[in-house]
């Protein structure tokens, strides 16, 4: 495990700059009451828990829809200490309350009602699986329960490695993650039940944590920053300068104050990251007034790794790789219409490069080349998102590819 804090350079011969040029901080909503988790239905709605106003008070009873916008509505309400949150298949959210000792489920009318009280302790965290099955990281246990469909819970695993979890995901392969409260490290939980310590992140008190697109994103709240991390635990800062505030901008210039529930989506060629971040200045990270927050939108662009710049002549083509998603390898081809000299490169979706394919000259006509799914140094990379990108003089095109280990 490492902590990779990507520093401000443009890559020469390059045309894209390092991660925090790519990555963009603004604020879309007035301030409200929306402490606890954050959720993303299947439109790309996002929805926003009210905890409450202290850690030790969760009196929040609400649960908010913010549009794109920044119009913010109320969405249900009748809760007690509403946490963390996911959607099931059929579009209902299921709502841990910390202070009720209970998960709800709020059906796409509003209504709420009790799904589940036996083994939910302290809940927080909300996770729902293929097939609808839901688990539920339990603060107040030290432990994960499982709750069925039809509402039977029980708690499914406890460790000492357990330590006030916090928010929780799922990959897709059906592992669980969560990042502790009390200590700041991601746990890792596999179907059969084993427990490890994947990362830490600095500061400790760990926020909500999800799974998106091969990566995990995670909130060191008493740090005020955001976090990338990949299925093999390295962790790259993302967002966040580390000061406390409320500043919109680039990503290393950004500050945030005690940010907690975060959700992804993707528009297009975008990733756009959903984190509830508090107002108040008073207080530290243990006794911080929660509430009022504003909803913060991280945008990564990774397609400043440059499809706007493409400026392609007739013919010269880079198709989409095959196998897609791939492990260990995929094939990528290219057409050439003339002679060149060209750069066929590998970047991850921070914008660092991890391998060169082909720099060099080559004749016309269509080309392919394997990638064996390893960087420079022939370590295998992580699963994730990738870019490759072919640049033949001025005249440059990029892909996106996804390594599923």
């Amino acid at each position: 495990m490492r902590i990779s804090i990507i520093s401000i350079f443009v890559l020469l011969g390059s045309v894209f700059s390092a991660v925090f040029s790519q990555v963009m901080v603004e604020t879309i909503t007035s301030s409200f009451n929306a402490s606890g988790g954050v959720a993303i239905d299947d439109s790309g709605t996002v929805y926003v828990a009210d905890f409450g106003l202290y850690l030790n008070t969760a009196n929040g009873t609400k649960v908010y829809k913010v549009y794109d916008d920044g119009t913010v509505q109320e969405f249900a309400s009748g809760l007690q200490g509403a946490s963390g949150n996911d959607f099931d298949s059929q579009g209902n959210l299921f709502q841990s309350n910390i202070a009720g000792n209970k998960l709800s489920k709020i059906t796409p009318d509003c209504t709420v009602s009790t799904f589940a009280t036996n083994g939910i302790i302290g809940p927080v965290g909300v996770a729902v699986a293929d097939g609808d099955t839901i688990y539920v990281a339990n603060c107040g246990g030290n432990s994960i329960a499982k709750v069925t469909p039809a509402g039977a819970s029980s708690v499914w695993v406890s460790s000492s490695l357990l330590n006030c979890p916090n928010g929780l995901t799922i990959d897709d392969n059906g592992n669980l993650y969560t990042c502790n409260f009390a200590n700041g490290n991601i746990i890792k939980i596999t179907p059969d039940k084993q427990v490890s310590v994947l990362a830490t992140l600095p500061g400790g008190r760990c926020g909500h944590i999800t799974y998106f697109e091969g990566m995990l994103y995670a909130v060191a709240r008493c740090t005020h920053k955001i976090y990338q991390v990949t299925l093999a635990g390295d962790t790259t800062l993302i967002a966040g300068s580390g000061m406390r505030g409320n500043d919109d901008g680039p990503g290393d210039a950004a500050t945030f104050n005690h940010p907690n529930g975060i959700r992804a989506k993707r528009v297009g060629n975008q990733i756009f990251i959903y984190v509830n971040d508090a107002t108040s200045l008073a207080g530290n990270c243990t006794s911080v007034p929660l509430d009022p927050v504003i909803i913060r939108k991280i945008t990564l662009n990774p397609v400043s790794l440059k499809k706007n710049e493409i400026h392609a002549p007739t013919g010269f083509e880079l198709y989409q790789n095959h196998p897609n998603p791939f492990n260990p390898e995929t094939t990528i081809r290219y057409i050439l219409p003339q002679t060149s000299n060209i750069i066929l490169k590998i970047f991850d979706v921070a914008g660092r490069e991890v391998k060169t394919l082909i720099d060099g000259t080559q004749f016309p006509g269509e080309k392919s080349i394997v990638w064996n799914g390893r960087d420079e140094r022939g370590n295998p990379a992580a699963s994730g998102v990738y870019f490759y990108r072919l640049q033949s003089g001025s005249s440059i095109q990029t892909q996106q590819m996804l390594l599923l280990r």
